[in-house]
This record gives structure tokens, sequence and C-alpha cells, in this order.
């Protein structure tokens, strides 16, 4: 059960406590600065800040002197309301049970007792102020933090994805091009986790394996149908949907990948490739990789698959038994080199 928040919820959090150990400098404190305290994305930062100041919590101040601060002691903030200022109001929006009998229409049997427990909740974090946070905070990059004996460290770090690149092609000749590459992804997202320097677990050589590579158990690549909505109409037809997964090693350096591949017509001649989805490091003995370490190269391995992927459709197959020559320059080629120059 997913008992996290989400990426936004995560990103003010960290603002957050950014702003509340800088407070007793009595200075606001410039996007760029929060940025490199909490890692926060810079094309996020000011929207993240933002939802701290609509939800009363900071105030800001353009200028040279300006930035963001607290509006008031981070003693007297909770917890609840920075969380509460990204996620909205912490309770259920649904029944527990989701959907059940019609005669549960009103009320479930879990109802009592779940709505007891998000009650719980909201006071634990009603009663955790935000200064308590920052002190726990400034302890752990001391060094000098209790590590509690359920810590995180010891579990599967996950980690949100995405990526997208464009292809010179139309959507019937992705869809017969991705069909054709089946047999060879395993080997294309061997070679991607190792440009992107993707640990390679104990040297076992699994289906996807190159030499002195990261093994690669199997790529999976199946039909999922159309998305439920498109990112943007298109006249030349319905977006689709794979399901992508993958796992990368053996721990402690193993990693899988549950992700979506959809095909997205741009037009007649051209295709978007984007793979949105979840990667999750498993659990073994040993040291796994840190949380930046995997997040680095795990979106270097996604986009290097990407564009590997896109080369490889725009090659077409070639063919049987015959070598390959160099293609003469046509309009449509020179249009793809610039495509693949512009991913690279």
């Amino acid at each position: 059960m997913n008992m996290t928040l989400s990426k936004r919820g995560d990103y003010v959090m960290r603002a957050a406590i950014s702003l509340a150990r800088a407070f007793a400098d009595d200075s606001p404190r410039k996007i760029r600065e929060v940025v490199a305290d909490t890692e926060v994305p810079t094309t996020f930062a000011s929207q993240i800040l933002a939802d701290l100041v609509r939800a009363g919590l900071a105030v800001s101040k353009a200028g040279r002197e300006g930035g963001y601060r607290l509006s008031r002691p981070p003693a007297e903030i909770s917890v609840l309301e920075v969380v509460e200022a990204a996620e909205g109001p912490l309770r259920s929006e649904r029944c527990a049970l989701g959907d059940g009998p019609c005669r549960w229409e009103a009320v479930c049997p879990l109802h009592e007792t779940w709505s007891e427990a998000t009650v719980a909740l909201r006071a634990l974090l009603s009663q955790t102020s935000l200064a308590e946070v920052a002190e726990r905070d400034v302890a752990i990059e001391a060094g000098t933090y209790s590590v509690p004996a359920d810590a995180h460290r010891s579990h599967p770090i996950s980690i949100d994805v995405a990526d997208m690149v464009q292809v010179e092609l139309g959507l019937a000749a992705v869809h017969a091009g991705l069909a054709r590459l089946q047999p060879v992804l395993s080997a294309a997202a061997a070679a991607a986790a190792e440009e992107a320097g993707m640990p390679a677990g104990d040297g076992h050589r699994g289906g996807g394996t190159r030499e002195n590579g990261s093994p690669v158990l199997e790529v999976t690549l199946a039909p999922a149908g159309q998305p439920e909505r498109k990112a943007r109409p298109s006249p030349s037809g319905q977006a689709a949907n794979y399901m992508l997964g993958w796992q990368i090693g053996l721990p402690p350096a193993a990693s899988r990948l549950e992700a979506e591949l959809s095909v997205v017509p741009l037009d007649a001649e051209r295709s978007e490739l984007r793979i949105e989805g979840t990667w999750r490091q498993l659990p073994g003995k040993g040291d796994p990789l840190g949380r930046t370490d995997l997040e680095r190269a795990a979106r270097a391995t996604i986009r290097a698959f990407l564009r590997r992927l896109a080369r490889a459709l725009e090659d077409g197959p070639a063919p049987e038994h015959t070598p390959r020559r160099a293609a003469p320059v046509t309009a449509a080629s020179a249009r793809r080199s610039t495509a693949v120059a512009r991913r690279t």
C-alpha cells in the first residue's frame, strides 16, 4: 500500500523544510537557493513555492532583495498544513472498499475504522510542527540522527520516470516497426543501460546481455489499447499504448521498470514515443544505489533506450542476407537525420 506523498507533495515538503531552516536568518530565500537545497527541478520550483504562498504558509517579495520566506515561525506551522497545501484536504475521497454492492452505497463495513484512521493521521500531522521536521533534517545531514528500525534505506526505492522522442514515421509504420523489433528489444535495453552506467549486478548474463553490459532479463512490450485521454488532438489517428517492462541486473543492483509506452501521431509522417512509469530498485543483499544515483541512471537509461528505439524504427528492416549499404541522401532521410540530431 502506497503511504507516500505524491511527487508534488514531496517537493512542497522539501521546499517548506528549506524555508524553515532559513527562517532564523530573517532573509528571503531565492528560488535558486531552494533548488540547491532540495533538488526540486528548477522548472517546477516556482510552482511549488507558489503552493506554499497560496496556502498562506509563505510570502514572496520581488526584486533584488526579494525571495520567499515562511509567513510565520516554523514552530507555528504544522506538517498537516504543508501536506494539505500540496495534496488538498487529507480525507478519503471514496469508499475504502472501492466499488461494492448496491447496499453499500451509503456506507461500507470499513467506513468507521477507515474514518478513525484518517482522523488519527490528521491529528498526528497537526501535532508535528515544521520546526521538528527541519531539526530532524539538520540532524540527518550532520549524521547525528538516530535511524529508526523501519528506515526506508532497507526498502526498495521507486522513481517516477518519463521521457519522449519523435520519429519520422506515421502511426501504422511505428506499430509495424515495434512488432518487427520485439526480438531485439532486450539487447537495446541492455545497451541503453550500459550507456547510462547502470550497474550490472553480479555479472549474470541474461537474454539481452551485451559483452561487458548490463544483463536484461527479457523486455516485454504488449499492446494495451488506446489511452484514456490524449495529450493533444491528432488528425492522423488515435494514439495507442503498450505495456513495457524489463528487469536489469540482479540484486544488489537489480531494477525493474513497469511503464506505458504511448505512440502518439503528430501528423501523417511523424509520431511521438512516450514512456511513463515507475522504476523500482529490487531488494537484495549488499549496498544498492542511493536514490540520487538510481534516479540519474534510470532516467539516462530511459532516454538512451528511446533514442535507440527511434533510430531502429526509422532505419527500417535490413534486407535478408544482404549487407546494408549507405542510402542516398534524400529529403526524407535528411529530415530523419535532423530529427536524430535533435534527440541527441
